[in-house]
């Protein structure tokens, strides 16, 4: 872990410098692709934390053994408030991301209608609002987690039942509203009710599919071999599937209404991303992160098989990403599709210095929560 941890940071600083440079030479390009690749990494962290406060409130052994795979990735929040810092920096300087955020791009472009939300101020005011209480849930839940560890009180195991069960609601909540502001309000003119809720089960899905591959890694790693069945690989594949056919039907939910209703304010969001080469990635989206692990997922030997559910839920994770990179960038490259090199370096300067922080985050403890009353039964070898 500290071999990988160490060549995360490298990468990612590499990268980092790299972007630094693409900013320098074409800012518009360069954080364009920084916005793509931050949605991207601010899902796995956010993803973290709603099946986190999802498993605290229903429960189950499958959240078992990926509890602190959940737990690092929403200690890595803090890194992400500060990913957020260049997206801030563009709505005073630059003006490369959000076209409303232009002095008087509001009246230029009939825009008007949006202005008492659509702010810097009031932009600003709701991502600190988001993060107070993304950090207000997660951390308390964390701190009780560290006090179950120490002293193995059986009654933390209900606090953070009772707790959890409304942080999953505000959680659904603000985390679509974060989504609407930071990506659906690319295109002022277009809106969506389901937009939010359609991002946050994608999240999930993603979130899911990266502790598949974290337990395919250390699946022979003690304790976690200890516990560690056939069984957990398969609940959680289902569960996998379970939010693959939400996603799709979410997603077909919205087309399905604006292409019945056909109204000129709404149609343009669609037409910009089926057209001009778009096109064949969202063909690519709807065969490939959609039916084929569809029809995969349903197969009782791969959910079991860590070999084969591993590779799977990594083609789960690139398909998750083209899809990101699908729904953000035709706002930006209306003409057609059109690829830069920002657009690869920025997910991997991202993803490199996020993932380093989150190996931090996953060494610091046990890779088991022993004390869990969903652990009893087993024979778990103890850490120091």
């Amino acid at each position: 872990m500290d071999r990988i941890q160490r060549n995360c940071l490298i990468v990612g600083v590499v990268a980092a410098l790299a972007m630094a440079f693409g900013i320098y030479s074409n800012h518009t390009h360069a954080l364009r692709s920084y916005l793509f690749a931050f949605i991207f990494w601010t899902g796995l962290t956010l993803g973290s934390l709603g099946i986190y406060l999802l498993h605290n409130v229903v429960g189950g052994n499958w959240g078992v053994v990926i509890r602190r795979f959940l737990e690092s990735g929403t200690r890595t929040l803090p890194l992400i408030a500060v990913f957020l810092l260049p997206i801030i920096a563009d709505l005073f300087v630059g003006h490369a991301i959000f076209p409303w955020a232009i002095p008087g791009a509001k009246a230029h472009e009939g825009i008007t209608h949006v202005e008492r939300y659509l702010n810097v101020p009031f932009f600003i005011a709701r991502a600190i609002i988001y993060f107070v209480i993304w950090s207000f849930w997660g951390y308390r839940l964390l701190r009780w987690s560290s006090e179950q560890d120490r002293t193995g009180d059986p009654g933390i195991f209900f606090r953070m039942k009772s707790f959890a069960a409304p942080g999953l609601l505000i959680f659904v909540i603000t985390v679509s509203f974060a989504f609407i502001d930071w990506i659906m309000s690319l295109e002022p003119d277009f809106y969506s009710t389901i937009y939010g809720w359609m991002f946050t089960v994608g999240e999930t899905l993603m979130t899911f599919a990266f502790c598949v591959v974290l337990l395919c890694l250390f699946r022979n790693t003690r304790p976690l071999s200890t516990v560690l069945k056939p069984q957990h690989f398969h609940d959680i594949s289902n569960l996998m599937l379970a939010f693959t056919m939400l996603w799709a039907y979410m997603s077909f939910a919205q087309f399905l209404i604006y292409w019945a209703e056909n109204q000129p304010e709404e149609i343009p969001w669609y037409i910009r991303r089926f057209s001009g080469g778009w096109g064949m990635i969202a063909f690519t989206i709807a065969v490939f992160h959609f039916a084929v692990p569809f029809f995969l997922l349903l197969m009782r030997f791969i959910k079991k098989n860590p070999n084969l559910i591993y590779w799977l839920s990594i083609y789960i994770i690139l398909m998750h990403l083209l899809d990101n990179f699908w729904i953000v960038e035709p706002a930006f490259r209306p003409r057609g599709l059109e690829v830069y090199w920002t657009d690869f370096v920025a997910p991997i300067a991202l993803g490199g210095l996020w993932l380093a922080f989150f190996i931090s985050n996953l060494k610091s403890r046990p890779l088991l929560p022993l004390h869990d009353p969903r652990l009893r039964g087993y024979a778990i070898e103890s850490e120091a």
